[in-house]
């Protein structure tokens, strides 16, 4: 015979079905009481037959295996060693694999990983070592498929009693960690479990109703309403997001299915650094809405009667400045908020490496010099005036975060405490000398660092790359 197969009277493609109707067969005839020799020699032939099927059809499971042993397990058809002892294994059905696969993950469901553990040791059909490696490796293409809601210490103790949990196992490490997320984060779901997700997201302001609510916020269609009623209060948007965050442990793509991606992503934007729509949609409304209640709260101001035995007369006329002034209150942090808005983009632009590239890179490189020969030429031409303080006051900001990022200072202050105390002397040396300074003050906090970060970089500025190129 040229193969095990054509051994047991089968084509050279013949799958393992008809295989194992084959071997069945045989086992009629030979067994292992009356003829171990022949029972062996059956055992080890079935083996290597079973081999060359599955490596005919490629069969894989269906889960994700590391790449070197995926490529070995389809090679491999050496004969497995035989020893006394698992001759006498009895054969397990594939349903009965399924049975005991279905039921493990049943009682990992539960939470219990002793009485999980305690289940499958009392077992017989797993006291077999090959029923027992196929029945965990049903358990964990059941799991990749199902991604049952499982706690971590089950989910431990599962793959632990099959020695699944160890590098030999051949799964793929990145996604079995996956998967354990997944896994984790579909038990702490359950209602029943909010307890215990409460405690691994950590937020000591958060309770378990307070879990509960944002757990159906995020599962409820986006519309513009909604979020614009949630992330009214400043600290909201920074709440949700930072929840989402712990929630799946900044994998966002391990959220189940229920969570509207779309919100998820709002609030994500709505806490990013720099522009985006969602914050300036956020900044927006609660500035429209500021203004609304300082207009209603002025307007019932200045039209509550003196008395009230004289309302007629208080309605002739009506004293509209507490309206001016309760709106000119809530209009001032919105015009520093618009500032602030329009400043990123420029901070973000001017603080870029040498090494990336830019538009208007000469303008980049000399924007600190520019500011400052504008503010020198409006304090020259209005004396009295403080408007040359518009471009100084950026020009020297600018130079100083641009220098904190290329410079190792950030390494003993921090760069908020070392740019606004650099600027508080402006006062103080005012005081000192008993006249204005500030000015010649601002000139050198400006190109100080920027001749600094300049004389620094020169070997690789952009215009420089360019010119040379």
């Amino acid at each position: 015979m040229s193969s095990p197969l054509e051994w047991f009277g089968l084509s050279g493609d013949a799958d393992e079905r008809a295989l194992k109707r084959a071997y069945a067969q045989r086992l009629r005839a030979t067994r292992p009481d009356e003829d171990p020799e022949g029972f062996q020699q059956l055992h080890a032939m079935y083996q290597r037959a079973l081999a060359q099927c599955r490596s005919q059809g490629g069969q894989v499971p269906a889960f994700p295996l590391e790449q070197e042993a995926a490529i070995t397990l389809q090679e491999n058809t050496q004969e497995p060693e035989i020893t006394q002892h698992a001759l006498l294994e009895p054969l397990l059905s594939q349903e009965a694999v399924d049975a005991l696969a279905q039921e493990a993950i049943s009682l990992g469901t539960k939470g219990d990983a002793e009485a999980l553990l305690a289940w499958l040791r009392t077992q017989p059909a797993l006291w077999s070592l090959q029923a027992k490696a196929r029945t965990g490796w049903r358990c964990v293409e059941r799991m990749f498929q199902e991604v049952p809601p499982m706690p971590v210490d089950c989910q431990e103790a599962l793959l632990g009693f099959f020695d699944l949990d160890r590098v030999q196992s051949r799964i793929d490490a990145a996604s079995l960690a996956r998967l354990s997320r997944r896994m984790q984060l579909a038990w702490e779901m359950q209602r029943a479990h909010h307890e215990t997700l409460r405690r691994r997201v950590g937020i000591e302001t958060f309770t378990v109703p307070k879990i509960r609510s944002l757990l159906g916020e995020f599962t409820r269609p986006f519309s513009w309403p909604s979020v614009w009623m949630a992330g009214f209060l400043p600290s909201a948007a920074h709440r949700r997001a930072q929840f989402i965050t712990r929630l799946c442990q900044g994998q966002f793509n391990d959220l189940p299915a229920s969570f509207d991606r779309r919100r998820v992503q709002f609030w994500l934007d709505a806490t990013q650094g720099g522009v985006t729509r969602a914050r300036l949609a956020l900044g927006v409304t609660r500035w429209l809405t500021a203004l609304f209640v300082a207009a209603i709260i002025g307007l019932l101001i200045a039209i509550a009667p003196a008395n009230g035995n004289d309302v007629s007369r208080q309605a002739v006329s009506v004293d509209l400045t507490p309206v001016y002034v309760l709106v000119g209150v809530a209009l001032a942090p919105g015009l520093l908020w618009a500032m602030w808005m329009l400043y990123l983009p420029l901070d973000a632009w001017h603080g870029h490496p040498e090494h990336v590239a830019v538009r208007w890179p000469w303008l980049n490189l000399l924007l600190v010099p520019l500011l400052c020969a504008a503010g020198a030429a409006i304090k020259l031409w209005q004396p009295d005036s403080l408007a040359f303080l518009l471009p100084l006051v950026p020009a020297a900001w600018l130079a100083l975060r641009r220098f904190w990022r290329r410079s190792a200072t950030g390494d003993w202050v921090s760069p908020n405490v070392f740019r606004v105390g650099i600027f508080l002397l402006v006062p103080l040396l005012r005081a000192v000398v008993q006249q204005d300074v500030t000015l010649p003050f601002l000139l050198v906090l400006a190109m100080v660092p920027w001749c600094w970060d300049l004389w620094r970089q020169r070997a690789v500025l952009r215009v420089a790359d360019r010119r040379a190129a």
